[in-house]
């Protein structure tokens, strides 16, 4: 055997273990580099990811019903799964979530999804909706309107969270407890 001849066995191996070996390192370097952008007006199409949750009295429930609207007109139902749901909303636009179940109050959940201009990277948002039974509606009707939370960046928080001060206001409105207004 020639010395500058190789057995097809042991080159096919090397070949195997380099692309293996460059294969790792590619994927390594890609999955290490998280924010893709440097600035909001190098990427289109950014959304924000909403997993959601959703509750009646404290419980798991898997027979709600989720309709999605972007600047008050209707997109359309939105699947669900096993008491969840999974959203894509567009980044500086304005969203409303009308959740519904059968015996159960129905919420509404707006979300602000305008970020600071020079934020490229976020965490994703995670809602839990609690339903109320309809019969325990002791609340002005008035306030049946309004959205139950009002979601949008905070600085403080580094995330997108419900105003806390809008939540209690109007869960005390809605329990028809509340006389203070803001």
């Amino acid at each position: 055997m020639n010395a500058f001849t190789h057995s097809p066995v042991k080159c096919s191996l090397k070949t195997g273990l380099v692309v293996t070996l460059f294969s790792l390192l590619t994927a390594s370097t890609a999955s290490a580099q998280k924010t893709l952008v440097d600035s909001r007006e190098q990427a289109e199409g950014w959304y924000l990811p909403v997993h959601g949750f959703v509750f009646v009295e404290g419980k798991k429930t898997e027979k709600f019903e989720l309709t999605l609207f972007k600047d008050n007109v209707e997109l359309g139902k939105v699947a669900t799964k096993k008491g969840r749901f999974e959203l894509e909303l567009d980044i500086d636009q304005m969203f409303t979530l009308y959740i519904t179940s059968p015996g159960c109050q129905p919420k509404m959940i707006y979300v602000d999804t305008r970020l600071p201009q020079d934020l490229v990277k976020y965490p994703d948002y995670e809602c839990y909706v609690n339903l109320q039974p309809a019969q325990a509606q002791l609340a002005d009707p008035f306030y049946t309107d309004f959205p139950s939370a009002i979601v949008k960046w905070s600085d403080e928080m580094g995330g997108f969270y419900h105003s806390e001060h809008y939540l209690s206001h109007i869960q005390t409105r809605l329990a028809g407890i509340a006389s203070a207004t803001f």
